[in-house]
């Protein structure tokens, strides 16, 4: 695209970016794929990818340290909930909702949860955190609408707001190692 004029030389790292970007969106959406074909639940894998990901770029959470671990991370996030969808006991969809709703709270009170690469000024913690609100409140009583319709559909719901809630301890004992190693480091 350089070559032929499509871009600027100044730019190209950008674009270089933009489309890296776009191409690890569309392998794990590939593999969210076909992990809901394989496990037999792909209409309720795209409800939590969907749902998981309109919450998860708002309200942020834990980074995995790498590319790797994020991605296998990931992987087991969603067979986690396809199977918590597949499974049918008694006082599942209490639990489901009690903890969906616990994790909302968590999320409405401490978005968004920025990381060291990504440090947010206090004027955008607060347009992301309205956007994070409004999401999540709004996931919760998709949820709960859901369960009069479709129940499985409901628990992908709140396994997208559950995933996302439980990311802040994870995200809270990560920013704490991090503290305690840069204290480590200073003293030496």
């Amino acid at each position: 695209m350089e070559e032929n004029g499509s871009i600027q030389k100044e730019y190209r790292d950008v674009y270089l970016f933009a489309l890296q970007t776009i191409m690890v969106y569309l392998f794990n959406i590939g593999s969210g794929i076909v992990i809901g074909i394989f496990m037999g639940e792909l209409f309720y894998c795209m409800i939590f990818l969907l749902a998981f990901m309109l919450l998860r770029q708002e309200a942020g959470g834990y980074h995995a340290p790498g590319w790797k671990s994020c991605y296998f991370l990931s992987c087991g996030v969603l067979i986690l909930t396809l199977l918590w969808i597949k499974e049918n006991f008694i006082y599942q969809t209490y639990i489901t909702v009690v903890v969906a709703v616990m994790a909302g709270a968590g999320i409405v009170l401490f978005a968004p949860l920025e990381d060291t690469n990504k440090p947010l000024e206090e004027w955008e913690k607060r347009t992301i955190r309205k956007k994070a609100q409004f999401i999540v409140v709004a996931e919760l009583i998709v949820g709960l609408t859901l369960l009069r319709v479709e129940e499985k559909a409901a628990y992908a719901v709140f396994g997208a707001v559950v995933w996302c809630g439980v990311s802040y301890p994870a995200w809270a004992v990560k920013r704490y190692a991090e503290k305690n190693e840069k204290k480590r480091k200073n003293n030496y």
